[in-house]
């Protein structure tokens, strides 16, 4: 949840996950995959496959970074940059960069937290220049006793068609694995696409 999350990966780890989408109408299904490595201490470079499956309308590879500027238990303060390459349909499709920025607040001895910022989009989400807000809530609602926790979470952003959402969804957690199933749902006056349940599966090795 909260992508791109505050979660930045230690340095020497390598985060792996899995996402599927499905959208309902019009029908389509997307496969993504993303890596992550915990290059310096609050720094990840990432590697991302967007539409892997290519079902729907493109392929992308888009390599990033992730750079944690304050990180502490309470507050993190985040900035990153992700290029996007079109490896099918590239003559629909352009390259494009998106840079954001963002802070997180724990609240609650750590169950609670809120995470806000900005992004700029050129050629990525949408053709042009695009700006918008990205927003999230995370809240550690139990853990049980063989090490299983379960957490409510809600993404946000801003705009319209795909890059335009508001999705709930689940955290499903032990150790190093997650799985997280949710819905995303389209922000008014979206070009379909933003209508999708989705299930993020994820490792930290």
């Amino acid at each position: 949840m909260n992508q791109p999350s505050a979660d930045v990966v230690a340095q020497g780890k390598l985060f792996v996950r899995s996402d599927s989408f499905y959208t309902q109408d019009p029908a389509f299904f997307e496969q993504n995959a993303n890596f992550a490595y915990g290059l310096f201490k609050n720094f990840e470079v990432s590697l991302n496959g967007e539409d892997i499956s290519h079902t729907h309308t493109q392929a992308v590879i888009v390599p990033g970074f992730k750079w944690a500027v304050i990180n502490n238990d309470n507050f993190t303060l985040y900035v990153g940059d992700q290029y996007w390459k079109p490896v099918a349909n590239s003559i629909i499709y352009h390259n494009g960069n998106v840079s954001y920025e963002a802070a997180a607040l724990k609240f609650f001895k750590g169950r609670l937290r809120l995470t806000g910022g900005s992004f700029q989009s050129h050629n990525a989400y949408q053709l042009g220049n695009r700006a918008g807000a990205i927003g999230g809530v995370e809240y550690s609602l139990h853990t049980f006793k063989n090490g299983w926790s379960l957490g409510p979470g809600l993404d946000y952003a801003s705009g319209r068609g795909i890059n335009g959402y508001t999705s709930p969804g689940l955290n499903i957690m032990k150790g190093n694995f997650f799985i997280c199933p949710g819905y995303m749902i389209g922000n008014p006056h979206n070009l379909n696409g933003a209508h999708q349940s989705f299930v993020m599966i994820g490792y930290t090795f």
